[in-house]
């Protein structure tokens, strides 16, 4: 029985490069929907065991590629040579990562999955387009901020459906929306300074929507510190409504396993969900606040 990670050790021959691990750093691997995925995969009767793994490490690689290039720091050009350095290092991983998975999969014979992916591809690109303006323009409600953030985790994935057994797809697409916004909550609650300073983000979005008017005034005034930010989120109970958020989808996933049939199944999802169920522990005291 191949073990769970097998397509996290398939990739490190592509992500640990010395020079690209020496001089930037690269954004947390896609693990919980690839996992998902290729768990699904294995059990598919439509693709022998080898293709099956070939898609994983592909949407593993391309996921990889896209989030590298968003991690990129285009704000300011006038930058040492240290950072600019790791700036270039991110566009040619990005990619690379993105474009490492057409020879995989042609290797495969997989030539359709090459346009299927290629086209989510430019739907994802889309859909940051369509975010990012509605953030600049403070457009976007917190709430559909969160959907779209769900949409460019999961849209990828989705392209993989069809090679599913037919009644796998309709679970697999409910488990990996699940997912993928148990990732977005985690990643919110721990964006970073520049998420205040950029307007971006579901804490600032979500403050904007329910803080008083002199708070407001603070939101837009330049150069707020770090510990009024800190003062707005705890005020405002940013944290309890992420981990609410995280809770909520993790319970969601639980009931979703049930009803897979394979105990293997059920076993995997239950060992991605492990890492998520330990944040909530942590959390725990988060929740009960009144």
């Amino acid at each position: 029985m191949m073990r769970p990670d097998r397509i996290t050790e398939l990739a490190q021959k592509y992500v640990e490069y010395d020079m690209i691990t020496t001089h930037t750093e690269l954004p947390n691997f896609p693990v919980p929907r690839v996992r998902l995925l290729y768990t699904f995969l294995k059990d598919s009767a439509r693709l022998p065991e080898r293709s099956g793994e070939t898609c994983a490490l592909a949407a593993f690689l391309v996921q990889l590629g896209l989030d590298t290039h968003d991690s990129i720091d285009v704000g300011d050009f006038r930058k040492e040579e240290k950072e600019m350095r790791s700036r270039q290092l991110k566009v040619l991983a990005g990619d690379y990562f993105s474009s490492v998975f057409y020879q995989q999969l042609a290797q495969e014979g997989l030539i359709g999955v090459i346009s299927t992916l290629s086209a989510a591809i430019c739907e994802v690109n889309r859909i940051k387009v369509r975010l990012y303006t509605g953030l600049r323009n403070m457009r976007i409600s917190a709430e559909e901020y969160i959907k779209q953030r769900v949409r460019l985790k999961s849209e990828l994935f989705h392209v993989f459906t069809e090679q599913l057994d037919k009644p796998a797809q309709n679970i697999w697409a409910l488990l990996l929306t699940e997912l993928s916004r148990c990732e977005v909550a985690l990643d919110e609650m721990s964006p970073g300074p520049e998420a205040q300073e950029e307007r971006k983000g579901y804490a600032y979005l979500r403050i904007w929507e329910t803080c008083t008017a002199e708070d407001k005034e603070k939101l837009v005034r330049n150069g707020l510190e770090t510990g009024e930010w800190r003062r707005l989120l705890q005020k405002y109970r940013i944290e309890k409504q992420l981990i609410t958020m995280l809770h909520q989808s993790v319970e969601n996933v639980k009931n979703l396993m049930h009803e897979c049939r394979e105990e293997h199944t059920r076993t995997e999802i239950g060992a991605i969900l492990e890492p998520m169920m330990a944040v909530l522990s942590s959390r725990s005291p988060a929740i009960q606040e009144g």
